[in-house]
């Protein structure tokens, strides 16, 4: 399998052939417009800059012309798009030359167009091409000059947009793969087209593909399969990340990385398959290109490696996952951790808490006066959450993973420990009168008793589900000091006192590092 970039001026000469089980030209008005802006907008300035446009598939065909498994749409816009070219500039041929398989009167009309083509609604092909040389026409009458808008817009065409070359093995079947990427089975994510690049034979000479090519390839193919079997654990995969993904997991991996690469290249970061375009670039140049996807490789195998670590130890765990699901990157995340002892990995972290939820000595102190608002509820549901997560990394729960992938899979709800519209006191929007549930368990039992939903939620924790460890020790009244048996019915103003005291000296014994 062949994958590279090829800017359009390269295709100078190729022949496309669109094959019977192709569809049509079908692009419309919005699709056509948004390709113009998103190439004008395009700023190229830097010579070597490219902008890239996604996947042209195609496999080489016995007579040296290639057939077109995907991508025909934006292929047949940019000819479209130099034929009136040509019409300003005579020497402004298109680059590239479309062959349909059975719609031969569809390619003359192509071929044909011209300022004098006209909205064409005898042939659905013809309508759908004729309307388009008008959008594109319109397009240009709308920019400041029509003719500097043409010249501008066929250099940065030729010269400065790219197709991801997708040249499949003349082995394979391309009705197949139509099917399969149309159907979205296989959607071509930054991680198969890296795939292809780094396992293309294409980098090694014979020498090496018969020496050593074979295990090498043969071996990061297994590498690769662990690592995304790896990441299909929901466990891991949600700690680091707060929903899932189409596609593959492990482009999450490439993406950092390439961030990483991009530095020296200038891919913008906004770009349809950003890491597969910043790993082409790298590679471009290499003579033995081999050894830098080894040096790429090992890379990708030493991050996946390092979130392992951070998942195994329980303390990183809770006060990273905590991190990321309050919206840090993993990239600062990593920044605080390189390179750095355990103790001032923990040191470094506790602080960013800090810092980021604004919860130093004096602000722990004010916890007592918070209350439920429309505008704080974000604010109370992260205190919560962090006094769960602090809990965990406090206490003796050392066994207990707080399950990220639940967490953030369901909704979750402030849930009123002593229901707000219980009708034998007011409602109580205080701190103390308030605790982390999901959305499910909170809505079934409405504005049930204190005591029934204390029956409520051991029941659902003994059935196996999850309840936040503390949600279940307000209901168990672990917080409350003095206890008296009758008191287990009711939640009241002593509870709550005691309650916000606890979170109050836990958090405290948190940032302090407390069994850290």
């Amino acid at each position: 399998m062949n994958i590279e970039t090829k800017v359009i001026g390269a295709l100078k000469g190729y022949k496309f052939f669109v094959p019977s089980y192709q569809r049509g030209y079908r692009w419309g008005f919005d699709e056509i417009r948004a390709l113009l802006n998103d190439i004008l907008e395009f700023q190229d300035n830097n010579e070597t800059k490219k902008y890239y446009i996604q996947p042209l598939i195609v496999k080489k065909k016995e007579d040296g012309s290639f057939e077109v498994v995907d991508g025909q749409q934006r292929l047949t816009t940019l000819y479209v798009f130099m034929k009136i070219v040509a019409q300003e500039i005579r020497s402004a041929v298109p680059v590239f030359e479309l062959i349909y398989q059975t719609r031969k009167e569809s390619e003359t009309f192509l071929k044909n167009l011209s300022d004098k083509t006209e909205i064409d609604k005898s042939n659905i092909d013809f309508y759908y091409i004729s309307h388009a040389y008008k959008t594109i026409d319109a397009w240009l009458e709308e920019q400041e000059d029509k003719s500097v808008a043409i010249q501008k817009m066929n250099s940065k065409i030729r010269t400065s947009v790219s197709f991801i070359w997708y040249e499949l093995p003349l082995e394979s079947s391309p009705i197949e793969v139509f099917t399969k990427v149309n159907l979205g089975r296989i959607p071509l994510t930054n991680a198969e087209l890296i795939k292809a690049l780094f396992l293309s034979q294409d980098n090694f000479d014979l020498l090496e593909l018969n020496r050593i090519g074979e295990n090498e390839q043969r071996q990061m193919a297994m590498e690769w399969e662990r690592i995304e079997q790896g990441l299909q654990n929901d466990s891991f995969w949600y700690f680091l990340n707060e929903l899932d993904r189409s596609g593959t997991r492990i482009d999450l991996l490439f993406e950092l990385l390439a961030d990483e690469y991009n530095e020296n290249l200038n891919i913008s970061r906004h770009q349809n398959y950003f890491s597969f375009l910043v790993f082409s670039k790298y590679l471009e140049d290499k003579k033995n290109k081999r050894i830098y996807i080894k040096e790429i490789w090992d890379k990708i195998k030493s991050l996946y490696e390092e979130f392992w670590d951070w998942y195994k130890d329980l303390n990183k765990y809770h006060i990273i996952g905590y991190l990321i699901a309050s919206g840090k990157s993993i990239h600062e995340l990593r920044t605080l951790t390189r390179n750095k002892r355990k103790s001032e990995i923990n040191k470094s972290l506790l602080e960013t808490i800090k810092q980021q939820e604004r919860l130093d000595e004096k602000h722990l102190d004010l916890i007592k006066g918070e209350f439920l608002t429309s505008s704080n509820k974000k604010k109370i549901r992260k205190l919560l959450f962090l006094f769960n997560i602090a809990t965990l990394v406090c206490k003796s729960e050392k066994q207990y993973r707080f399950p990220f992938d639940i967490y953030k899979k369901e909704g979750w709800d402030i849930e009123h420990i002593h229901a707000t519209a219980d009708k034998t006191d007011e409602a109580d929007d205080n701190i103390g009168n308030l605790a982390l549930l999901d959305c499910h368990t909170n809505r079934s039992y409405k504005n049930e008793t204190f005591l029934e939903k204390r029956k409520i939620i051991l029941e659902r924790e003994a059935s196996g589900q999850f309840v936040p460890v503390c949600t279940k020790n307000v209901f168990l009244k672990v917080y409350t000091k003095d206890m008296k048996q009758e008191d287990i019915q009711l939640w009241g103003e002593k509870d709550k006192s005691d309650y916000v005291d606890a979170m109050i000296q836990l958090l405290k014994n948190f940032f302090e590092g407390g069994n850290l």
